[in-house]
């Protein structure tokens, strides 16, 4: 993901030096345009909304703070970044009711404007995670309502009438595939969550571009699928046959049978039991079950926090420690509770691996929903749910033991290979395959410093030992440590040592 970036700002050197520091930042941040006034910019953003402005607060014709209002009237969620003179600075602080989210006051360094384009970049990618994550729990509890009202357990009526309302004309259609194990194709029991991933990829792909906005399909058992569509949005190209291109498709690229069964129309929650219930008369099978109760979506979120909290301890032990002790409080719980807690914890377990760790195989694991309200006591429950607990510490360790060493250690070699080039936040923690705010948290927790604090202080030590022992010029051990600017150099310098290059390599010839 890349960052949207708009410069305002009427000095044109200096305007020059923030795109060239923009271009530091060029695997996070491309920059959408530039004006030297507020009128000009405002123009330009309202062809490409950015996801930062950094402007300057006396520009002609419309200034930075009236710029600002402009953005927050247009309902725009920009982030704005004030650059302003000391002279300036209360003036400016009257920005903030137009929703500024900085200031840098000049005269200003370049570790200034890449403090500030880190931090916003990192906000942006968790308020798109935040936003992926409520997204992704809303639509898992509006599938868990569904998924309950269409086998007769409870749920909320009025949510599920308000879903099945969105559709004018919505029809119930029972997917169903038979086996994952056909003949002319060797899948093993561990290929299953892949298939099952496959299928819904194949059958969306269609879906969208038939009844786009219309549809909603959602797991009812680990081989029975519930879709809804909506006539009324049926795209004029879709074809007769749609329901046979869509098994068609299932055959070619998986080898799997896939059987549908239309229901008819759904206008309520009633229609919509009525309609499974005459699918398994029609098969001859026992109408499945689901969830006693829906998933409190709260309790998830808090229980994903948690299971981050012993990922991150520094006791390694803690992560299998707590699970376990989860498991056993479950045991000691009625058959009815049990259930819902090992759901609870299952899910959490998944939501987790899918963000934090999404090349695991697990991610793409579903929840065996029929085969654990199948258990009759709370042990058969745990042994349910050890599956999910086993997997999931099988998964980190692999992880971990492909890694040799923890994420932060490897965050450091990376840093002590690369400190001399482009090395910031963003590089080192797509290095190591982790979210830039949830690696960021984890440096610190560890080290007791920010992952630019840690770089900066390495590239002066190192700058240290060039001074000492070489006849390197300043700007040639700027370069050599990763600076390239040697004014900044400087600066940074002086700021970690004490003294400036010069008189620190002064005071090593005298010793």
């Amino acid at each position: 993901m890349k960052g949207k970036l708009f410069i305002a700002e009427d000095q044109p050197n200096f305007r020059k030096g923030l795109l060239k520091l923009a271009g530091k930042r060029s695997a996070e941040w491309v920059v959408a345009g530039e004006a030297a006034n507020g009128r000009d910019a405002l123009l330009m953003m309202e062809k490409c909304v950015p996801d930062l402005l950094l402007t300057d607060i006396r520009m002609p014709y419309i200034d930075g703070l009236q710029l600002a209002e402009e953005i927050r009237s247009r309902g725009w969620l920009t982030k704005i970044v004030v650059i302003t003179g000391f002279k300036d600075f209360t003036y400016a602080q009257t920005a903030v009711k137009f929703g500024v989210m900085d200031f840098i006051t000049k005269p200003c360094v370049e570790t200034d404007i890449l403090s500030v384009l880190d931090g916003v970049y990192v906000r942006l990618i968790e308020e798109s995670q935040s936003q992926l994550l409520v997204e992704g729990w809303k639509r898992q509890h509006e599938d868990s309502e569904l998924r309950s009202a269409i086998m007769g357990m409870p749920c909320s009526g009025e949510e599920v009438e308000a879903l099945l309302k969105r559709m004018e004309q919505g029809e119930l259609y029972v997917l169903r595939i038979p086996t994952y194990f056909p003949t002319e194709k060797q899948y093993s029991a561990q290929d299953v969550p892949l298939l099952q991933f496959a299928f819904v990829n194949i059958a969306g792909e269609h879906l969208n571009k038939w009844f786009p906005g219309g549809f909603r399909l959602f797991s009812l058992n680990a081989s029975e699928w519930a879709l809804l569509v909506d006539r009324k949005v049926t795209r004029p190209e879709t074809p007769p046959s749609w329901l046979q291109i869509i098994s068609d498709s299932v055959q070619q690229y998986l080898r799997l049978v896939l059987e549908c069964s239309a229901q008819g129309l759904c206008a309520s929650m009633e229609e919509l039991r009525q309609g499974y219930r005459r699918y398994c008369r029609e098969t001859g099978r026992e109408r499945g079950t689901v969830g006693d109760s829906v998933l409190n979506q709260t309790a998830l979120y808090e229980k994903e926090k948690e299971i981050v909290g012993w990922l991150m301890s520094e006791d390694n032990s803690r992560l299998s420690r707590e699970l376990q002790d989860q498991a056993v409080r479950i045991s000691q719980l009625p058959p009815h509770t049990a259930k819902i807690e090992a759901l609870l914890l299952a899910s959490a377990i998944l939501r987790l691996v899918q963000v934090q760790f999404p090349e695991w195989q697990m991610a793409v694991r579903p929840i065996e929903w029929d085969s654990v309200y199948k258990c009759v006591t709370p042990e058969d429950i745990v042994a349910w749910l050890q599956v999910y607990i086993q997997e999931f510490l099988l998964s980190h360790n692999n992880w971990l033991a492909s890694k040799n060493d923890n994420p932060v250690k490897q965050a450091i070699r990376f840093i002590e290979d690369s400190y001399m080039g482009v090395c910031g936040l963003a590089e080192v923690a797509a290095h190591i395959h982790l979210n830039p705010s949830y690696f960021s948290n984890l440096f610190k927790k560890e080290t007791g410093e920010s992952v630019t604090g840690y770089i900066q202080n390495l590239r002066v030590q190192k700058a240290k030992l060039l001074l000492k022992s070489t006849d390197m010029k300043i700007f040639e051990i700027s370069e050599a440590t990763g600076f390239n600017d040697s004014n900044y150099f400087t600066h940074m310098f002086n700021k970690i040592a004490g003294v400036s290059p010069k008189e620190y390599r002064k005071q090593m010839a005298g010793q």
